[in-house]
């Protein structure tokens, strides 16, 4: 069922969001951290992943929020400034101070990982990064985004000054990150195509030469176009994906591992967990165990997430 709600404004009354809810989505499994004071000049306000249906929907009229929204599968589309934007796996759009936005999932699910930053630091740094002029973000590379993201969501469960600090410097060194990235020439339209096709196709086998054929080029261009944007070949990409969205299923608790391991159609279980340990470090089973710990199993709510 759908349903449209309104939430309370958090900015004297000037901003309001609102939108569509359905069946329960999107579901926000977030960890929320109170003001820290103005010892902190920059933090994240909430972290976490996020799950949406097609039919959800949200708009904000000048926006009291300031959000990285980091895309991991299915495809949102995204407006900001009356620029309507197509945003696939693997690519950030940013929510924006005092402009009106709306979002809203083109596929039939999506999953996306969130950070909402707050602080007196934040508007400053946003305007000398370069950001405020920027909604959508292609990454050449996502290892150092990962790794702040992984890191801000740990660091969200403790209380500590330490780890408030630490915080803070992870949410300044997130923005260099993706200023320092917005600057990056934009893929050629042929590797994108490769790159969507994969990211569509992550729960079957890849047939090398559809791939091709879906890119437009010939299979030496499109290993060529890898090697000199990716780093790496079409094939150990497409595992490599396999493996991310794996992750992501597990820090949901939605699936055991053998569930997973049959949605993204692996041989055996046993081969999936191989899989996963070689890149990780540790058995799919413990990964599950351990970020069950950081994630509640009932889906906490916020009312002013995206």
């Amino acid at each position: 069922m759908r349903k449209r709600i309104i939430f309370p404004s958090n900015n004297q009354g000037k901003s309001r969001l609102e939108g569509y809810n359905f069946n329960g989505y999107p579901i926000h499994k977030f960890r929320n951290i109170n003001d820290p004071g103005p010892t902190i000049p920059l933090w994240p306000y909430s972290c976490g992943l996020d799950e949406w249906r097609k039919e959800c929907f949200r708009e904000r009229t000048f926006s009291d929020t300031f959000a990285v929204e980091y895309v991991q599968s299915g495809v949102f589309i995204f407006q900001q400034n009356h620029i309507t934007m197509k945003v696939n796996p693997g690519e950030i759009f940013l929510v924006h101070l005092d402009q009106d936005n709306s979002m809203r999932c083109e596929t039939d699910f999506a999953m996306k990982r969130t950070i909402i930053m707050r602080g007196g630091l934040l508007r400053s740094a946003l305007t000398a990064s370069g950001l405020t002029r920027i909604s959508r973000i292609v990454p050449e590379t996502h290892e150092k985004i990962d790794r702040i993201f992984d890191r801000i969501y740990e660091l969200c469960g403790e209380s500590s000054q330490e780890s408030r600090r630490e915080m803070s410097v992870l949410c300044y060194s997130l923005l260099v990150e993706l200023a320092g990235q917005s600057v990056i020439g934009q893929r050629p339209a042929e590797l994108q195509r490769a790159l969507e096709y994969i990211h569509g196709h992550l729960d079957a086998p890849l047939p090398l030469d559809e791939l091709i054929r879906h890119s437009g080029v010939s299979g030496a261009t499109l290993h060529r176009q890898f090697r000199k944007y990716m780093k790496t070949s079409p094939i150990d990409y497409y595992l490599d994906q396999k493996l991310e969205r794996a992750k992501v299923l597990l820090e949901n608790h939605l699936y055991s591992v053998k569930e997973v391991a049959e949605i993204l159609h692996y041989a055996s279980p046993q081969y999936f967990a191989s899989q996963f340990r070689k890149k990780y470090g540790v058995p799919p089973k413990s990964f599950k165990i351990r970020s069950g710990r950081a994630v509640p199993h009932n889906g906490q709510k916020i009312a002013n997430a995206g």
